[in-house]
């Protein structure tokens, strides 16, 4: 069954269609599921809860438009359809980050609101046709993550059979997509514009990413605690990093990154800036400092040993550096990283070394295989790599450019194998 949002009453008009919109997919649900479609027009909505079996289908320039509101994204806590248990709405599944219960691990908080949430929902989809757009107006909640950050564009939690595609996000007043302990997520085709992160998954099993675009304000991709993600054909402009990510049996391929970000990073605008939802501008960073950022922080208790990453056949264009694991800080403080590696990877214009802390009894494993990295001019004497702790790293069929004296920095038990000239400090 199609049911259309405007058979519900919903108007592209400068009204809320909050309870029009989720007639609709409550309707279908009721019924057994089917399409909820939007057309043509720009629907102002407040918080959606998408339930199982239903596709939300955003026809040709079809745009939900985010309510300026942050009260507007509270309602599914009262959701008499599938009522969230009282003893649920402020469990936590998480420990804790820097002894403070954080807001991100409790599913039910203020800071998981969206534009379409998902609970505990089987076979969702949301997709987009020509020129569909999920805005979320850069939304302003004084009670929000950093005091500004307003609702996600997408959010959900212990869903299973995810189909994303073909819209694009643009201006999410904090992620655009926010998925967490969930199964079976496929993305096809879609598109972030601004805002803050493109897409996170956290606690999530067979996650594919493919054909997409993320020009972001944070990161591209992140997330951790992640056991099977296939990532490929991408395109990534970041104002932070392109891929701060953890995992295990990830794979990242054939994907396009570049330095600098055209959309800047939102948290060096001003509090009035902020509170006026303004664009980015000149004074905000659009510097991307990673293309991989290792990230394991306390919010999930990690599954799996993290490693199997490989990130084969890209193009990175203007980053800083290659390759970051920070350990000790509080993002990156739970397992670490285990191995990652390179591989048929063009580096262009690196201008600082990859660094590596890894804690005692948990060393890493960098692989560069086949890949062909260069040196920003005026930076030639930069190190490639500097890290404690490691256990050993390889250098096979690397072509170094630009480096005038190519060098690693590590420990004295770290093995650096190596088929090209590289100098080694202890």
């Amino acid at each position: 069954m199609i049911y259309s949002i405007t058979d519900f009453g919903a108007k592209p008009e400068n009204t809320i269609n909050t309870k029009e919109i989720q007639s609709a997919i409550d309707a279908c649900f009721l019924a057994g599921g089917g399409e909820v479609t939007v057309p043509a027009g720009d629907f102002v909505t407040g918080g959606l809860r998408l339930r199982s079996n239903v596709t939300l289908h955003l026809l040709a320039n079809a745009h939900l438009v985010g309510s300026l509101d942050p009260e507007d994204y509270v309602g599914y806590i009262n959701d008499e359809i599938e009522p969230i248990p009282e003893d649920e709405r402020e469990a936590v599944v998480s420990t804790v980050v820097e002894g403070h219960v954080s807001r991100s691990a409790i599913p039910y908080s203020r800071w998981n609101n969206a534009i379409i949430r998902a609970i505990k929902a089987k076979n969702i989809a949301i997709i987009g046709d020509e020129g569909s757009i999920i805005d979320g107006q850069n939304c302003f909640d004084e009670q929000g993550e950093e005091h500004y950050r307003g609702p996600h564009a997408i959010n959900m939690w212990f869903c299973e059979d995810i189909r994303l595609e073909g819209y694009t996000v643009k201006d999410s007043a904090n992620w655009a997509h926010a998925i967490h302990n969930s199964q079976n997520i496929s993305v096809r085709g879609i598109t972030v514009l601004a805002g803050h992160d493109g897409f996170d998954v956290r606690t999530c099993d067979n996650v594919l990413v493919e054909d997409s675009s993320f020009l972001t304000g944070d990161d591209c991709i992140a997330g951790f605690d992640n056991i099977g993600v296939l990532i490929r054909n991408c395109y990534f402009e970041s104002s932070c990093s392109l891929l701060r990510f953890g995992g295990t049996d990830v794979l990242v391929e054939n994907c396009h990154g570049k330095d600098p970000a055209t959309y800047g990073f939102r948290g060096h605008l001003s509090p009035e800036q902020k509170k006026n939802r303004a664009d980015t501008d000149e004074n905000c960073r659009h510097t991307c400092h990673n293309i991989f950022l290792y990230y394991c922080d306390n919010r999930a208790n990690i599954r799996r040993t993290p490693g199997n990453i490989v990130i084969r056949s890209c193009t990175f264009d203007g980053i800083k550096k290659l390759l970051n694991q920070p350990f000790g800080h509080v993002w990156c403080c739970n397992r670490a990283l285990d191995n990652i590696t390179f591989e048929d990877c063009t580096v262009n214009g690196l201008y600082e070394a990859s660094s590596v802390t890894c804690p005692e009894g948990e060393p890493l494993t960098v692989t560069l295989k086949n890949c062909r990295l260069t040196a920003r001019q005026g930076f030639e004497n930069a190190n490639i790599i500097e890290g404690t702790g490691m256990r050993s790293i390889v250098f096979d069929g690397v072509t170094l450019q630009g480096f005038t004296a190519p060098t690693v920095v590590c420990n004295a038990k770290c093995e650096v194998s190596s088929d090209t000239p590289i100098r080694i400090l202890n």
